[in-house]
């Protein structure tokens, strides 16, 4: 889940299935016994959404833990817990933030830890969710899917899937709700809004149509709110938290940012 305000939250899950189409439906309760449920509805996917499910959550009460699950084909999928903002007077909060998760580099353990804790009201991830490198180029702990570096669509959709088959990562995931924002990784190694220094126009194409495809498959494979349903690049938003926070979510990477700067250091500095 994801993107929590005051009375709604966006639930996610992704449907496997040889269909064409899924039809699921979708429930959320009080209760892990889902005998109060407060909001059900049915939605619909398709492989031009690589069979996601995302449901914005309307009616919900302020900084109340709810409980999410969806079932398709009389099967349930894992039930989730999540939790919407508070208003008025808000004496404290607790989040976890989170940055920069390369698959090949090692294990999640630090998602374990979190998982452990039941004081946190969000967990904020910076970015680099997910890493665009093939097998062995930045990190041999681990290997991941696909196997190359991930260029189109359905390179990201895969390394997207991959990702959230970690168990640490889906544990986290099934129990916080999650504010998050891309930085580079999730498209290529220090992107800006025309080029990025892991592109190579020659081999792997037009640049703005892999931006494009990193986009898509991020809003596709991740439980965030889309600011503004006319302009795809758009991520930058602000998150409530009563008369205590107001958490500002930027985009430093792929709308506005001009090239960076080429710095030289001398190897002798006094």
């Amino acid at each position: 889940s994801g993107d929590p305000t005051s009375d709604a939250v966006i639930i996610w899950t992704r449907i496997t299935t040889d269909s064409m189409d899924a039809h699921v439906k979708w429930a959320v309760a009080t209760d892990t016994a889902f005998t109060n449920v407060v909001a059900e509805g049915w939605a619909n996917t398709d492989a031009s959404k690589d069979y996601t499910i995302k449901i914005d959550v309307q009616g919900l009460n302020p900084y109340t833990t709810y409980y999410y699950d969806f079932l398709h084909e009389d099967k349930y999928s894992l039930r989730g817990r999540t939790k919407t903002a508070p208003t008025g007077d808000v004496d404290s909060l607790r989040f976890a933030v989170v940055s920069c998760s390369n698959f090949a580099f090692g294990f999640f353990h630090v998602y374990e830890k979190i998982t452990d804790r039941n004081d946190i009201d969000a967990v904020i991830h910076l970015g680099d969710y997910i890493y665009e490198y093939g097998n062995g180029q930045y990190g041999d702990t681990r290997l991941h899917e696909p196997a190359n570096e991930i260029v189109n669509l359905g390179d990201y959709r895969t390394r997207h899937a991959h990702y959230k088959l970690d168990p640490d990562l889906r544990f986290i995931h099934q129990n916080f709700p999650f504010i998050t924002t891309w930085d580079d990784h999730e498209s290529a190694n220090n992107s800006w809004s025309e080029g990025a220094a892991n592109h190579d126009s020659a081999t792997e194409g037009d640049w703005n149509d892999r931006k494009t495809a990193s986009i898509r498959a991020y809003y596709e494979w991740m439980p965030l709110r889309q600011p503004d349903m006319n302009d795809n690049e758009r991520i930058y938003r602000k998150i409530n938290y009563g008369d205590l926070a107001d958490i500002f979510v930027l985009d430093t990477r792929l709308e506005g940012r001009s090239q960076q700067v080429n710095t030289t250091f001398a190897d002798n500095i006094d």
